[in-house]
């Protein structure tokens, strides 16, 4: 009689477990994998054909909001040994520029570990002068006099090329990786200044057309 209950038992078990498979195996053939309510990743548009906001005037075409902005060349004029390079920082906040470098491809000036410059503040780099630095005056003794024709370039790290110019002629230091870089337009230059005006950048393109001529105003 034990056996006979054991063995009923089995035969119970085995009848309940083969309905609960027969139920799983049935609800898992009516399970719907959720879809996404996005669209179908092969039919985005192409990146290349979406509008882009146009960006506003005033630096916004340099990559860093450091920019050369002026630049004094006079060797022979009524501004010879008065030379001089500035650089504006256009945004709202101070920009460490410790390392960076200026150079005309011949000479050059490095700014100090640490030095900042102050939010929408400028610094002039005086070429082949001496004087007392501070956080608006750079002196470069050492730095060559600027010919009528040439280029100035800044180097981020004294390394990423991130803003560049070239006067009287094409073809001048650095023009080529400015022209890679988009920061100038190879074959370009501004033609050269009246003796006694200098260079001022406004911001608004990476080319000669955002430069013009007029009275020296460092620092301003």
């Amino acid at each position: 009689m034990r056996n006979f209950a054991m063995l009923l038992s089995l035969l119970l078990i085995a009848a309940v477990t083969s309905a609960c498979g027969d139920y799983a195996n049935t609800v898992t053939s009516d399970v719907m994998v959720p879809q996404a309510n996005g669209p179908n990743p092969q039919n985005l548009p192409n990146a290349n054909s979406v509008p882009k906001p146009t960006p506003p005037g005033g630096y916004t075409v340099s990559p860093t909001p450091v920019v050369v902005s002026e630049v004094m060349v006079d060797p022979a004029g009524t501004n010879a040994g008065n030379q001089f390079v500035e650089l504006f920082n256009s945004s709202n906040n101070p920009v460490d520029i410790g390392g960076w470098m200026l150079t005309d491809g011949f000479s050059n000036h490095t700014f100090g570990y640490g030095f900042q410059l102050a939010a929408n503040a400028r610094v002039v780099i005086h070429l082949g002068a001496t004087g007392t630095d501070s956080g608006s005056e750079q002196f470069v003794p050492s730095f060559g006099e600027l010919q009528l024709t040439g280029s100035m370039v800044l180097l981020q790290s004294g390394t990423t090329l991130v803003d560049f110019v070239e006067w009287g002629a094409a073809s001048q230091n650095y023009e080529g990786t400015a022209d890679q870089l988009q920061e100038w337009t190879a074959g370009d230059f501004v033609t050269v200044m009246a003796e006694g005006l200098s260079y001022h950048y406004d911001g608004s393109a990476n080319n000669s057309t955002a430069w013009t001529a007029k009275n020296p105003t460092p620092g301003q």
